[in-house]
């Protein structure tokens, strides 16, 4: 499937085994010492080849996704990404007859900044969630402005700083781009993942399936491919107490 931007056409696809050596560099490049190994990566495919979407530009892997299928997590004891992921492998926290979905990781390469690659690689966890049925997906987000603001503003705590807004949205840079696609907050996770902008701190993210149990979600799912960004528009804000 392909989604074309004002700038760049990409091309999306399924992980390989093949695949494998580009993605691990792609993960070096973004996230450094804290990208997924070989290991990792193979783990994720073999388990779950479809929780696995890389886009191509020019034949080169430039983003990454990768997702599992989960239970309700928001009571989830002792949350951090290492648990919630069974430390990226997946190997015992991917569930394939669970009705939730979970955002493991989100890669994009440095040099597709500002081509909405984000958003594309998003798009293609929609779909799935929407032929496959589940009731929502959940993400564990970075709150990279934090540490920053907290610096000018030492009494904020995390659950305050999640909240606040400039010019009627989100004040975090990571919050306000999930918070355009429907996306809410469901609470602060203390020690997370090793981010010093986060203070270590991560946000679980609640995106609502719109067409859970509706008919027709091929259909549906392949109008959304074609017209991505109406349906940003146009979506309908998850309530926590619909999860």
């Amino acid at each position: 499937m392909e989604t074309k931007t004002k700038r760049t056409k990409f091309i999306f696809r399924s992980a390989t085994l093949t695949d494998i050596t580009k993605l691990a560099e792609l993960e070096q490049n973004v996230w450094g010492e804290n990208g997924a190994s070989v290991f990792k990566l193979k783990s994720r495919i073999e388990i779950f080849p479809a929780g696995n979407i890389i886009a191509l530009y020019e034949g080169k892997i430039v983003g990454y996704l990768s997702f599992e299928y989960v239970d309700n997590v928001v009571n989830f004891p002792h949350f951090s990404w290492d648990s919630i992921t069974d430390n990226g492998t997946i190997i015992k926290s991917h569930k394939p007859d669970a009705k939730y979905m979970y955002g493991i990781s989100l890669s994009v390469h440095k040099t597709m900044s500002g081509q909405q690659l984000g958003f594309g690689l998003t798009l293609q966890a929609w779909i799935n969630m929407i032929i496959n049925n589940k009731k929502g997906i959940f993400i564990g987000s970075r709150m990279p402005g934090y540490s920053n603001y907290k610096k000018h503003h030492p009494e904020i705590t995390p659950e305050e700083y999640i909240k606040l807004k400039r010019h009627g949205k989100l004040r975090d840079p990571e919050l306000r781009m999930y918070e355009k696609d429907g996306v809410c907050s469901i609470k602060v996770l203390p020690e997370y993942f090793p981010d010093p902008p986060s203070e270590n701190y991560g946000v679980l993210l609640y995106r609502k399936n719109p067409f859970y149990n509706w008919p027709l979600r091929r259909l549906w799912a392949w109008l959304i491919a074609r017209v991505p960004i109406k349906f940003r528009e146009n979506i309908s804000v998850a309530k926590k107490e619909k999860i």
